[in-house]
């Protein structure tokens, strides 16, 4: 069952939860869109077994764009509450289990069943976006591994630039993707915990 934390998202506390453990926002860098390992799935081993080894986060890219994106994440998900008429509960780091292996942290959480998260775009991209569409696959094993560690029914995905027409994509449980990403997480967890062990030893 899940176990959601408190803790304010890019706190410290909140870097220390995610320390050493696949976040939903990184399945992509486990598996594919197809259910098949993804090519980058060593690299995040290495980066997470230094992480254990070290005991230190490892530093991440902090760009202008993504400081913009979580100075924005108010904005979209107030547009959003309001549009819906429903409230978008805040929350911080959501471990699938009480063995927290693994979890995410979602932009929110939409009464009983739903689920939000909110991407930031530059008004370029949010014009290309609602000309040429916005495809599901782009944040595809984020949103369902969101679904799988909530226990949650559906998810709904916002692109928001300010002054522009949002876009909402909603997304359904996949069960069979959520099967095949649960058995690929495990392994991931098998394998990361061997490295590590094997780097001590």
């Amino acid at each position: 069952m899940v176990i959601i934390t408190e803790v304010i998202q890019n706190s410290d506390a909140w870097r220390q939860l995610r320390l050493g453990i696949p976040t939903a926002s990184c399945f992509e860098k486990i598996v594919k869109t197809n259910g098949q390992r993804s090519a980058s799935r060593e690299k995040y081993l290495f980066k997470l077994a230094g992480e254990k080894l070290s005991g230190e986060k490892t530093d991440s890219y902090y760009g202008a764009s993504m400081a913009k994106g979580h100075e924005r994440e108010d904005e979209s998900r107030t547009w959003y509450s309001f549009m819906n008429d429903i409230e978008v509960k805040q929350v911080g780091f959501c471990f699938f289990d009480d063995k927290k292996e693994f979890g995410g942290s979602p932009d929110g959480l939409v009464g009983e069943d739903g689920g939000f998260e909110t991407k930031n775009a530059e008004s370029h991209v949010q014009v290309d976006r609602l000309v040429n569409g916005w495809s599901k696959a782009k944040h595809f094993q984020q949103v369902q591994g969101s679904l799988y560690i909530t226990g949650r029914k559906w998810w709904d995905l916002v692109s928001f630039s300010r002054g522009i027409k949002p876009i909402v994509i909603r997304f359904h449980r996949d069960e069979k993707f959520i099967a095949k990403l649960a058995e690929e997480i495990q392994a991931f967890i098998q394998d990361l915990g061997a490295l590590v062990a094997k780097l001590k030893a």
